[in-house]
């Protein structure tokens, strides 16, 4: 059983980031994620509920609800490369950082680094 009043890590949504970030809305409909890029995005919408609707059952959260929590305001950071999935809940934003390895824009192959 999880715990479910686990508090969520700040660790999970922050990174320490460049105050001069430069963020790109991009759709998610043209974002591919890879499978460890799907299980942060579910882990991190388990980790919301508890957080913020504690009387929520966030073990049965499917894959496509959690990736749907975050689907509406996607951003790619200039600097690192990284994909923020962000939502508004209770009032205050919320962004998963996605590691610039774990997502590509459908249709355009990763290019070396």
């Amino acid at each position: 059983m999880s715990s479910m009043h686990q508090p969520v890590s700040q660790n999970l949504f922050y990174e320490d980031y460049e105050t001069n970030a430069i963020l790109y809305a991009i759709d998610f409909e043209d974002v591919a994620l890879s499978l460890e890029g799907v299980h942060s995005v579910h882990h991190g919408a388990q980790a919301v509920m508890r957080q913020f609707m504690p009387a929520a059952n966030d073990e049965n959260l499917t894959v496509a609800q959690a990736i749907s929590l975050f689907v509406d305001r996607v951003f790619w950071e200039e600097n690192s490369g990284n994909l923020f999935m962000c939502a508004e809940i209770a009032k205050r934003n919320i962004c998963l950082p996605i590691p610039r390895e774990h997502w590509h824009v459908q249709g355009i192959p990763d290019i070396p680094q």
